[in-house]
């Protein structure tokens, strides 16, 4: 993101309602001092204040993110790329300058066990995948722009070179598989990105899930993908989703599991999921609807 555009559109705003910098910090409860390090791009506020922040200028939460006005239709394409922006911004931009000092004073205690950590690491594979904290800062921000449905991110690293990233989506229906389409990603023509994340948006009531793939050297896909489609009185029925934790390792050329969704009229039982890509499907048909999203790194 960047800090300073955003610190020029919060100045503006705040001009045009004909408030001074201590006016505006006191209706949000803060300090004028606080106003001005935003306004002139030094940090951001913290994100519990965002809401009270754009209500108060008027702007939207992808608005104040973007640092500039958005007409409509441009809004979810915005949208996106304010969501990858938050989780591939490195959280040392909003520390302070003792904490950089601190740092630096313990690199160079450590000078001798870092470097030999860092040629160990460089020679040792590392490929997995992980979600995002959903307390952090970065995923709170993202839930704000996602909306009421929030949304999960995961973060992919890799030190092995492949060929492509498909992400699976199935949909399964009193455990029998209705469809299994599957979204590819080359990169035959390019180096494979050692660092990535894939992010699915839920949006209910619309009836979709925006499924976005990216990677840190720039490139990014994205494709809205149906929910419940034509299923009668959908607004109805409960749903619970379940996710990967903690850091599986990527298993290349092997499907595996992301998330899933369930959709249920009555009672949600969630088992594991793992089953379904080995066709075991009896365990499953308690759940009217399973929305399962998996993927494959392929070397092949």
């Amino acid at each position: 993101m960047d800090l300073v555009k955003i610190g020029k559109y919060i100045a503006g705003k705040r001009k045009n309602l004909g408030l001074t910098q201590k006016q505006l910090a006191e209706k949000i409860g803060m300090s004028d001092k606080s106003v001005s390090k935003w306004e002139r791009g030094i940090c951001l506020p913290d994100v519990s204040l965002y809401f009270d922040l754009c209500s108060l200028l008027g702007i939207s939460i992808n608005e104040f993110l973007a640092g500039e006005d958005i007409v409509h239709e441009n809004i979810e394409k915005k949208s996106e790329e304010n969501i990858i922006s938050v989780v591939t911004d490195s959280k040392r931009k909003q520390k302070s300058l003792k904490y950089i000092i601190c740092a630096l004073l313990i690199l160079s205690v450590f000078t001798t066990a870092v470097i030999a950590t860092s040629l160990y690491r460089g020679y040792r594979p590392m490929n997995f995948i992980t979600p995002m904290d959903g307390n952090s800062v970065e995923m709170q921000t993202v839930n704000l722009i996602a909306g009421p449905d929030g949304a999960n991110a995961f973060k992919f690293t890799t030190t092995d070179k492949y060929t492509g990233l498909k992400i699976y989506y199935s949909e399964y229906h009193q455990g029998k598989l209705l469809s299994k389409e599957p979204v590819e990603i080359g990169f035959d023509d390019m180096d494979s990105p050692k660092n990535g994340g894939i992010i699915l948006v839920p949006d209910y009531d619309h009836a979709i899930i925006k499924l976005v793939v990216w990677t840190d050297e720039g490139s990014k896909a994205s494709i809205d993908l149906p929910l419940m489609e034509g299923v009668e009185g959908r607004e109805y029925y409960i749903r619970s989703q379940v996710r990967i934790e903690g850091k599986p390792e990527i298993l290349y050329d092997t499907e595996d599991v992301l998330m899933a969704w369930v959709y249920d009229k009555d009672e949600i039982k969630i088992p594991n999921f793992q089953g379904l890509l080995l066709g075991k499907t009896d365990a499953y048909s308690e759940n009217e609807y399973i929305y399962l999203f998996s993927y494959e790194f392929c070397k092949k």
